[in-house]
């Protein structure tokens, strides 16, 4: 087959690797597979890991870690390979090593006990000990200033304005100090892009690679289609490359979580709750300007910050803001540096929103739980139709939409309070600004797509035990939010990759 030159030097082919014999074998080559083999081979000298994986290589770092000039290639990337019957769609999928990480804001929220419901509490417990290495590994921090980010005094003056208004932005969770609404970035310190650099897990793979290239092997342009089960062991796995023995290896589902359904319904192994209980969030987008004349705070030079509020509307339904603040009053020559730094850089289009000198922008981000149902009745689901076609359903129900109106209402409180007495314009759809919000602020892409190999005590009521391990499968697993049983509203990768370096931990000691 014919491969690029990257995927040459850093990959290989199923035909390759097709004799050798494997501890582990990861299905995904993104934020969850890269952390599971970086953490396998690190507990264990003697293990060897073979990462499957669907694409190809795409580029060697985070989006924002490569010069301005590459931001379209997050619009070209992505793709939707399954069909949609419900009436709401998810973000397209990333198909390159890395995944969707290669182009991801990096927040990174530890959630309190609070922002798990529903979560069996040993897999709760079982993070403690994760989260620590799981931020270190992310590169997790508190702030972004950079050189040329100086953000200290609009930080300052955001901060205590967020926090004085607390009581008056409706669903916040109270915080204990102004600190601790300061967002938690991964920014992978020494990247490519210098002091600071978003984390991206395409790095790490390939300095894995190169490290020891022996003990683990990366095969693109993988797809896998099916597993072949024998008793409670998965004993084969059907990619686009070909047919592939599983040995004594341990398998890992670390790919996008509805893909992972699709391949175990394909299989027919017997497991009739996979896909069921799909579930994630839906988000509110606002952007709002004041005069930098009117704001304490701006300097002669760049300031961008960030925070991170939660809250949790009446109906027990979780929700949290993103909140990132930003005045540019050297556009031309800070345009590089606000590139790297602003956690939402997705297009061009959002670099233009804060390119005025005249205004301080803010730009809110609020993301909701939407549920499905932990049984085999769930509304919202993942599947295979009888034609084999991949099939994704999901309907807001009306909880959902008066939800989301709570969801809205938070965005508009928290601008108010961060405008303080200023005079206020509304970014509009088509990027202009005026005095009145814009119709809507519901942004119609959904997230984080999580729930359909839920972690349960009861294998008659759930997919996964509390360890992500399938029930009635001893060599079958699944690490990040597939397993989830509800996404609660934190970003999840901080979490994923805590499960992923728990399960490396006692997969390593039962060996």
């Amino acid at each position: 087959m014919s491969k690029t030159l990257l995927d040459q030097l850093y990959f290989r082919t199923l035909a390759e690797v097709s004799g050798e014999r494997f501890d582990y074998i990861v299905i995904g080559a993104g934020a969850y597979g890269t952390s599971f083999a970086h953490k396998a081979l690190a507990l264990d000298p003697r293990c060897r890991v073979l990462l499957l994986e669907k694409g190809s290589f795409l580029i060697p770092e985070h989006i924002q870690n490569l010069p301005p000039t590459y931001i379209d290639l997050n619009q070209q990337a992505g793709t939707t390979p399954w069909a949609y019957t419900g009436t709401e769609k998810f973000m397209p999928q990333i198909p390159y090593a890395g995944g969707r990480a290669l182009f991801w804001n990096a927040w990174v929220p530890q959630p309190p006990r609070l922002e798990m419901p529903d979560w069996p509490e040993a897999s709760v417990e079982s993070l403690t000990d994760q989260w620590l290495a799981a931020g270190r590994y992310l590169g997790r921090r508190y702030s972004l200033e950079a050189p040329g980010n100086a953000n200290a005094s609009l930080g300052a003056v955001m901060r205590e304005r967020l926090f004085d208004g607390l009581d008056t932005i409706r669903n916040a969770i109270p915080a204990g100090n102004p600190a601790s609404l300061d967002s938690a970035m991964a920014t992978a310190q020494g990247g490519a892009g210098g002091e600071w650099s978003k984390f991206a897990p395409i790095a790490v793979l390939v300095a894995d690679v190169q490290a020891d290239a022996a003990r683990l092997a990366v095969v693109s342009e993988a797809e896998v289609l099916r597993l072949a089960r024998s008793g409670d062991r998965i004993v084969g796995i059907e990619t686009t490359q070909g047919q592939l023995a599983v040995n004594d290896a341990q398998v890992i589902l670390a790919c996008n979580t509805l893909e992972a359904a699709f391949i175990v319904q394909r299989s027919a192994v017997g497991l009739p709750l996979v896909g069921k209980n799909l579930c994630g969030h839906i988000r509110s987008w606002l952007a709002l300007r004041m005069p930098a004349t009117e704001v304490p705070g701006c300097s002669d030079g760049l300031q961008v910050c960030a925070f991170y509020l939660p809250g949790q509307a009446a109906d027990g339904r979780l929700l949290h803001t993103h909140i990132t603040v930003a005045h540019n009053p050297t556009p031309a020559l800070s345009y590089d540096v606000l590139y790297k730094v602003l956690p939402d850089a997705s297009m061009a289009q959002t670099l233009t929103t804060y390119q005025d000198p005249a205004y301080v922008v803010v730009m809110l981000h609020t993301m909701g739980e939407f549920l499905g149902e932990r049984s085999a009745s769930s509304w919202n689901y993942a599947g295979v139709n009888d034609s084999g076609q991949a099939v994704v359903h999901v309907v807001m129900r009306p909880g959902d939409h008066a939800f989301w109106g709570e969801m809205d209402r938070t965005t508009f409180d928290v601008g108010r309070v961060l405008a303080g007495e200023a005079a206020v314009q509304y970014q509009q759809t088509d990027g202009s600004w005026l005095a009145e919000p814009p119709p809507s602020i519901r942004n119609s892409g959904l997230v984080h797509e999580a729930g359909t190999f839920w972690m349960g005590e009861d294998p008659a009521g759930s997919v996964t035990d509390i360890n992500g391990t399938v029930h009635g499968l001893v060599n079958l697993h699944g690490v990040g939010s597939m397993l989830f049983p509800r996404p609660g509203s934190f970003n999840p990768t901080l979490t994923g990759i805590a499960q992923s370096f728990g399960l490396a931990q006692r997969l390593a000691g039962a060996r």
